[in-house]
């Protein structure tokens, strides 16, 4: 009979053998090593590969480049033929040199260049790759159909955009092309089904788009707030401070109602919103105002000074004024009456009186900065 295997400190069992732990050890350093020795050559080779790579771009590119602005001022450009007769490394060259030029002119000329991203073939490769790529290469392939006015590709593809930069590049591309109908449609394509927050560019494309038809915003967010997560609702919140007086219909007891929620950064943002509704009477109500006043957090406090300010008439600056001589946080306080200096010719009392040093600091700050303003201004024109 086989006798059976008696284990050393330190062995390991293996397939029904005895292998001491240092032979292991040995093992999985020499695995180890030879992993690293291969990515490091990898690494190496593939930044020599680039460095090779952009050093052959750059030195065509100054050619490529008195090439492409001749040929966009000539009268025949002829696309075709020199992108016919260019390498794989002077396309790329060129691709980026349209891409360049395209974000800075306008008119006549943009259209004569984006002939050439016809002759390059990005709109049936931004095709492909709204079918076919991962988000980064469909949101890059939206934005050359943006900047070459091509729709075409984007409505033959089978892509629906799911992620709100995609929402916001789609919308973007249509808005460019005059393919969108309305405004309502717009603002259905950015936030039908929205569940997460947008980019700084997704936001701004909301605020291009609400700025100019505001009311399809405020029926939507009146509807889907509820379902919004908080960071999306700070953001059409923020969007809705700065339309200002342009909203002539649309409720706004969802503005209201956010004033009321837990998230104290909610509740500045929609102060900040409400600035530009002071118009309406329904904002008037004085339990409202007190109560929007009394918040126990001194940012939100602070939002809602700047936004009575932003209404301006006396009522509102009187509630104003009042809450300044209650406010105990330094720093609301300081912006609640920097806030009323702007308005200080429509209050009737003795602010500096009833304000004191605050308002004394605050004026002070305020006269400081029309004064620099002002010999900036003399400066620049002298």
């Amino acid at each position: 009979m086989r006798e059976p295997i008696v284990l050393q400190t330190g062995d390991v069992t293996a397939f029904g053998y005895a292998v001491p732990t240092t032979v292991v050890l040995v093992a999985v350093a020499l695995v180890v090593g030879l992993a690293l020795a291969v990515s490091f050559y990898l690494t190496i080779g593939l930044s020599v590969y680039r460095s090779v790579q952009d050093t052959r771009r750059d030195r065509v590119r100054p050619a490529l480049r008195e090439e492409l602005l001749g040929r966009l001022f000539s009268p025949d450009p002829d696309w075709e033929d020199w992108v016919a007769d260019c390498s794989r490394v002077e396309r790329r060259v060129i691709e980026s040199l349209l891409d360049e030029h395209l974000r800075e002119l306008d008119g006549g000329d943009a259209d004569r260049l984006r002939e050439l991203g016809d002759a390059l073939g990005i709109p049936d490769r931004s095709r492909r790759r709204l079918d076919d790529g991962g988000e980064y290469q469909r949101l890059h392939a939206l934005t050359w159909l943006t900047l070459l006015r091509r729709p075409e590709p984007y409505f033959e593809s089978s892509f629906e955009p799911r992620t709100p930069r995609e929402r916001a590049a789609a919308v973007t591309l249509l808005q460019a092309t005059d393919r969108l109908p309305d405004a309502e449609t717009r603002i259905s394509m950015l936030l039908d089904g929205a569940d997460e927050q947008f980019t700084v560019f997704g936001q701004d494309t909301l605020y291009r788009v609400a700025r100019t038809e505001p009311a399809p915003l405020l029926r939507a967010a009146g509807s889907d707030y509820r379902d919004w997560p908080e960071p999306l609702l700070a953001q059409v919140l923020a969007v809705c401070a700065h339309l200002e007086t342009s909203v002539r219909d649309g409720s706004l007891e969802w503005v209201t109602a956010a004033l009321e929620t837990e998230n104290d950064a909610i509740r500045a943002a929609a102060a900040d919103a409400l600035g530009s509704f002071g118009w309406r009477p329904s904002l008037r109500d004085q339990v409202f105002l007190e109560r929007a006043t009394g918040d126990p957090t001194p940012r939100v406090r602070a939002a809602v000074y700047e936004m009575l300010a932003a209404w301006g008439d006396r009522e509102a600056l009187t509630v104003l004024l009042f809450a300044l001589v209650e406010e105990a946080d330094p720093r609301a306080l300081t912006i609640g009456t920097t806030a009323l200096v702007g308005r200080r010719d429509r209050v009737d009392h003795d602010v500096a009186a009833v304000l004191g040093p605050a308002w004394e600091w605050s004026f002070e700050h305020s006269e400081y900065d029309r004064l620099a303003g002002k010999t900036a201004t003399e400066t620049v024109g002298g």
